[in-house]
């Protein structure tokens, strides 16, 4: 019997699953280990890695490289991405390496498939960063120039790497992502009673308009917040507006604080900010919302909004960059202004029958994109890159 061809995986975002890529790298690697196809999948992790990270390790066939003990923090990152990453390669003896991120080696021994989700940091200058930001974007879209395909997650996403990274359009795929099987909605008399308890647990005792996604200053949560204080004063009744999530870092610049604007606006009995939640609290949470409201300026793909439908929520999303590649027909899609945000919610919270009608197309349209067609689009960038 011939040896099916072995394909390595990056596994260091798997030791985040919390964050975007790390769902995507978590979830497109469960389909990848099992399915029953003609690649083999090998996991690539450094020695060093978490538990959660292990986990996933056990469960299929894998390499390691250890980074040395000085080795920590950020430097860990681009240690194993530039000698651990090659150095398990080596080990495993595959045939070709998938980073599920935007980074790559400088040696690339074995035909290279690199996942760039977005390019934010070359389009936005605001998250350009410092000057080792700087030089290290310039590494990586250097390295990622060389790898045989990149795969991204949307068509705005394909235009803006062959636009600004340089790279032909004959090596860029579109691979969508997914929500996990996690999110969907209630149900069953079961489902009911964590969205009763999801509410109780964050005291959510008015209904609520729901946004997840970020703090940071593409998320435009100051224009949601204008279009919520314009929409409140024209319902016929309250409704709160409930801010998942945590700023990842103290940088005011990029994650500027909201409490001036709530006080200034009068929000500050009308907006609950609840924290990090877990992805059973989100996906209760999502099923309990009136509506999910997502204005992001830019997005390589729009995760949560799909999740949100995945729920049946209703969505009220921006028109920007990807967002209606995902949104499609099924929510309100629209221009991410205070006033365009108050028309759309002051509409959607005083119509029952359009909320339902939307519920019923976010169902239709998140069962659109599952992690299987993601796994099946990725084989086949694989296959292609063997041959």
């Amino acid at each position: 019997m011939t040896e099916r061809p072995r394909a390595g995986f990056d596994a260091l975002f798997l030791e985040q699953p919390m964050v975007g890529a790390g769902q995507y790298a978590l979830n497109l690697w469960r389909q990848l280990r099992d399915q029953q196809d003609d690649i083999e999948p090998h996991l690539l992790m450094p020695g060093d890695a978490p538990a959660i990270a292990r986990a996933e390790a056990r469960a299929g066939a894998f390499s390691r490289a250890t980074p040395p003990p000085q080795v920590s923090g950020r430097t860990r990152k681009i240690w194993w991405e530039q000698a651990g990453l090659p150095l398990a390669t080596r080990r495993a003896r595959v045939d070709l390496v998938h980073i599920p991120y935007f980074a790559a080696p400088l040696h690339q021994a074995v035909p290279h498939v690199v996942t760039v989700h977005d390019v934010i940091p070359l389009v936005l200058p605001a998250y350009g960063g410092s000057g080792k930001m700087q030089t290290y974007l310039r590494l990586v879209t250097r390295t990622t120039k060389r790898a045989r395909l990149v795969l991204t997650d949307s068509e705005h996403s394909r235009r803006d790497i062959v636009h600004l990274l340089g790279i032909t359009e004959a090596r860029v795929r579109v691979t969508p992502l997914a929500a996990s099987d996690l999110f969907s909605p209630a149900l069953t008399a079961e489902d009911r009673l964590a969205v009763d308890a999801v509410k109780t647990k964050f005291g959510l005792h008015t209904p609520f308009v729901l946004n997840v996604g970020g703090f940071d200053l593409r998320k435009r949560l100051p224009h949601l917040l204008r279009g919520f204080a314009a929409a409140a004063v024209a319902l016929p009744e309250p409704f709160d507006l409930v801010i998942a999530g945590n700023p990842h870092t103290d940088n005011l610049a990029l994650y500027p604080s909201l409490d001036a604007l709530i006080r200034e606006l009068g929000l500050e009995q009308h907006v609950r900010f609840v924290g990090f939640v877990s992805e059973q609290d989100k996906r209760d949470l999502y099923r309990a919302a009136h509506a999910f409201a997502f204005v992001s300026e830019y997005e390589g793909f729009g995760l949560t909004p799909l999740e949100a439908m995945a729920c049946g929520a209703p969505v009220i999303c921006s028109n920007r960059s990807s967002l209606p590649e995902v949104i499609g027909a099924a929510g309100l899609s629209i221009d991410p202004e205070p006033d365009e945000i108050a028309r759309a919610l002051v509409r959607l919270l005083s119509d029952a029958a359009l909320r339902a009608e939307l519920s019923s197309r976010s169902l239709a349209q998140a069962a659109r994109f599952s992690w299987q067609r993601t796994m099946e689009l990725t084989l086949d960038a694989y296959r292609e890159v063997l041959r």
